[in-house]
């Protein structure tokens, strides 16, 4: 009997670990090596914002109902917002796929990626707040230059990182030494080396950061710092610490939990925590054209309106002269004014003093084609019954100061008059 009782106590001390690893593998895949495995194509496909909106401070989750509700007032506002910023007519989605983040529901009903604080908001400090309104302030304004403008918009780098809501997904790759992130999404690609390699030097600085990981558990700790402070993360400077915690949940699920530290840009630590969804699907290239031919195209916008900009005042005639076959004929003006407005209405008056047909006059609108180096003048009304809906096309050259507007008028290709204003205010 004492050797029997004996036999199943030993069975059972062996075959426990066995079946808690059995147990294991058949919940999370495992790398040949051991470790949860990791990979896959990973997506949030939500339209739960962030930060809790306001309106909402006590409410972590919502009915039904409400959420209806809250995703109908949430698409609205996404759409007046790109309305504004694109000045276009758009339907709702991501570079053309077939499936919009848009139309993806609320995460558990809930209001906000943010678990902590309580509160489901980003406890920033003034500076973070500040530095949080840096990527919307560069897409407002004339750019200066390239800088002037958002890392996205310049094919740097994108908001993929962390992984949040987004039509392009994460890819994630594994081996027993590293872990790579790649965000399509403006490829961005973050190495995670997995040893006990020391950290990079401070003064070293990424657009990525620099990361390091370890296991604790079945959970991958990635920490990561060294960003380069040109780029801010909901208002993180050069102190920026991420932290984040990858947990393989089964075949379809991984959760993600992150945490910010950056005492300069918050008043505390605060994290967000989601599940991911393993799509199973390959990446798609997100082919970032603005560097390529955009950013040029947006710089020379930006020289033209500058150059627009230069019009408006008024000008008061310093010389007139016809170049014409019929130069002889015709009035010689000696005074005039010229006046353009910023909301593209212009107004010109002319003096001659030796001539029976002593006054020209007439208003309308007004454009400028900076590439072709010539303003339009759309007449209205004038005071002649010929220039009533006539159009002049005037060649123009300002000097360095703006202060002086040469004008040559063009029919059929030709000068046929020159005029020289003066800036008068």
């Amino acid at each position: 009997m004492w050797r029997t009782l004996t036999i199943v106590l030993i069975g059972l001390f062996v075959t426990t670990p066995a079946l808690a690893q059995q147990d294991r593998e058949s919940s999370i895949p495992l790398t040949p090596w051991g470790v949860p495995d990791l990979q896959g194509t990973w997506a949030l496909p939500t339209m739960t914002p962030l930060e809790r909106p306001d309106g909402y401070e006590d409410r972590p989750r919502l009915t039904e109902a409400e959420a209806e509700e809250f995703l109908t007032t949430r698409r609205s506002r996404i759409r007046q917002g790109l309305a504004r910023a694109l000045s276009a007519d758009f339907e709702l989605g991501d570079g053309g796929v077939t499936e919009s983040i848009y139309d993806a529901p609320l995460l558990d009903r809930r209001t906000s990626l943010v678990v902590s604080p309580a509160s489901g908001r980003i406890p920033r400090t003034s500076v973070g707040e500040d530095r949080a309104g840096i990527p919307s302030r560069r897409m407002r304004g004339i750019p200066e230059g390239p800088e002037d403008r958002a890392m996205d918009e310049r094919c740097m780098l994108g908001g993929s990182m962390p992984l949040r809501g987004s039509a392009f997904p994460a890819r994630i790759f594994q081996t027993p030494g590293h872990l790579v992130i790649h965000y399509e999404f403006v490829n961005t690609t973050i190495i995670v080396p997995l040893d006990d390699r020391p950290p990079v030097p401070t003064p070293i600085r990424q657009w990525g950061g620099s990361s390091r990981g370890s296991w604790d558990g079945d959970t991958l700790v990635i920490e990561s710092t060294n960003f380069d402070p040109r780029w801010t993360f909901q208002g993180s400077g050069a102190g920026l610490r991420l932290v984040q915690r990858l947990t393989r949940i089964n075949q379809d699920t991984m959760h993600l939990e992150y945490t910010v530290h950056d005492p300069e840009s918050f008043a505390g630590p605060w994290s967000a925590a989601y599940p991911l969804t393993n799509t199973g699907q390959p990446i798609y290239e997100y082919a970032c054209h603005e560097g390529n031919r955009s950013m040029s195209l947006l710089l020379t916008g930006a020289r033209a309106t500058e150059t627009i900009a230069k019009f408006v005042g008024a000008f008061r005639l310093v010389s007139f002269e016809r170049v014409d076959a019929e130069a002889g004929q015709g009035p010689r003006f000696t005074e005039g004014m010229l006046a353009y407005q910023a909301g593209g209405l212009v107004s010109v008056q002319l003096t001659a003093a030796d001539s029976g047909d002593r006054y020209l006059a007439y208003y309308g609108s007004y454009d400028v084609n900076v590439h072709q180096g010539v303003v339009r003048h759309y007449v209205e009304r004038g005071s002649r019954p010929g220039l009533t809906e006539r159009t002049f096309t005037l060649q123009y050259e300002l000097d360095d100061a703006d202060n002086t507007l040469i004008l040559s008028e063009l029919e059929s290709g030709e000068v046929t008059s020159r005029t020289t204003w003066q800036r008068h205010r």
